[in-house]
């Protein structure tokens, strides 16, 4: 792999990960929730989740899974139903205050929040169909016949997961300091609002194109 290939490639990776989809919303909407104290929990579940995702696409499970239209599509339905439930706690959440949302810092179980944050964000991203669809267009374009395919995976996968990764931190960062001078109840419940609605379009769209087919 030539230097010109790669950045070719960590270009279209920024691209994606700059570009707002169910993750990013789900980071920005935590670091909103709980500000700096969790700035980290989302970004990193949806690093283990694009990591796996990269892993079963470089194994060849993802080619199977998106040449088996029922399976193809039940990971989509599944991906749906979560994004849909997503939007559902986000528009019966209760709106908070700047007040109230550092007395919820002083959660008993900080370290079992932070892991509920992180669990939900890897879920997220390995019920993603269109991550798997992703992976599987532009790795190959890639990868060199004349080299080591495990070595070359292994230098593309890093850069994907990485990059993303860094990308929602940065997110993730500047919603937490938004939020945290501006932060108010009616601040709070447009967020809650628009995160749900953003969530249900998503997985609507998703479904339309499920059931175009």
């Amino acid at each position: 792999m030539d230097s010109t290939n790669l950045m070719l490639y960590f270009l279209v990776v920024l691209v994606t990960c700059i570009t707002p989809g169910a993750g990013v919303l789900y980071t920005l909407q935590n670091a909103v929730m709980y500000g700096k104290s969790r700035v980290f929990c989302s970004p990193t579940g949806v690093a283990l989740g694009n990591l796996i995702m990269s892993i079963i696409a470089a194994t060849g499970l993802g080619a199977v899974i998106t040449s088996s239209p029922k399976l193809f599509a039940g990971l989509q339905i599944a991906g749906c139903l979560l994004m849909i439930y997503f939007g559902y706690k986000s528009w019966v959440a209760p709106p908070l205050s700047l007040s109230q949302r550092i007395e919820s810092f002083k959660d008993p179980s900080p370290s079992k929040a932070r892991f509920k944050i992180f669990s939900s964000a890897a879920l997220l991203q390995l019920t993603n169909p269109m991550l798997i669809i992703f992976l599987l267009s532009l790795m190959p374009q890639f990868v060199s016949h004349t080299s080591s395919y495990a070595l070359q995976l292994t230098v593309l996968i890093s850069i994907f997961v990485v990059t993303c990764w860094l990308v929602h931190i940065i997110y993730s960062y500047s919603a937490a300091y938004a939020a945290g001078r501006w932060m108010n109840e009616k601040f709070s419940k447009i967020v809650n609002r628009t995160g749900a609605v953003l969530f249900w379009l998503i997985s609507a769209s998703v479904l339309v194109k499920l059931y175009a087919v």
